[in-house]
């Protein structure tokens, strides 16, 4: 089965494009005959029809349920573009320029380029945001990492945001207030898949365990 707003495959049962956020009960509705409802038994027996079920009212787990781990939001190649760029820009200077001069410029210019190769790396590594059954945890930084956990039920604090070149590439940034502070996340890949888990946190855990 295919979104008819952004074309990309979703599951049979979807409601919602986990891509665009489209609404797929629309598309249900047109394309419905007229016919007689079509019911179901409910966990308790009782018949309910289809109508009752595109209308479910999502919840999330209470607060002493056990927490599981749902989605982990990878960064993007795209992070690690300036290593790629620089590495052998370093290796060309380091063979042809530093090995001949030794002088403090070019100590400055060779730590600046293995600075930039380096955190990059470290960031792509060490970055993380987990989503679980309860919270969004967010890690950043290398040195002075910062990790935060934002309620599901404030996950809507997060903004996502996407360059000409991010929606060219598929990747994106988050941005978020927490303690006072502006935090960014970037290069996160699928910055869709996120947004879906914004638009309604009740409903992607449900059915992520129901996947499970």
């Amino acid at each position: 089965m295919f979104c008819s707003n952004c074309g990309k495959q979703i599951k049979e049962n979807d409601n919602f494009c986990r891509y665009c956020g489209y609404d797929l009960r629309v598309d249900a509705v047109i394309d419905k005959q007229p016919r007689e409802d079509v019911f179901h038994e409910d966990e308790l027996g009782k018949n309910i029809n289809d109508s009752e079920i595109v209308n479910e009212d999502y919840k999330l787990p209470p607060d002493d349920a056990e927490e599981f781990v749902l989605y982990d939001i990878k960064k993007h190649w795209m992070a690690l573009f300036w290593p790629v760029v620089l590495t052998p820009v370093f290796f060309i200077y380091f063979w042809n320029i530093f090995l001949n001069t030794h002088s403090i410029f070019s100590w400055l210019v060779v730590l600046g380029l293995l600075a930039g190769i380096i955190y990059p790396v470290l960031r792509y590594v060490y970055d993380k945001i987990i989503i679980t059954t309860k919270f969004a945890h967010i890690k950043m930084g290398v040195l002075n990492s910062v990790e935060i956990d934002v309620p599901l039920k404030e996950i809507d604090k997060l903004d996502i945001t996407q360059t000409a070149m991010g929606r060219l590439c598929d990747y994106g940034t988050i941005s978020f207030v927490a303690d006072s502070q502006r935090f960014e996340y970037r290069y996160i890949k699928a910055p869709q898949d996120l947004q879906y888990i914004i638009d309604n946190p009740a409903r992607f855990v449900k059915e992520a365990l129901s996947d499970d």
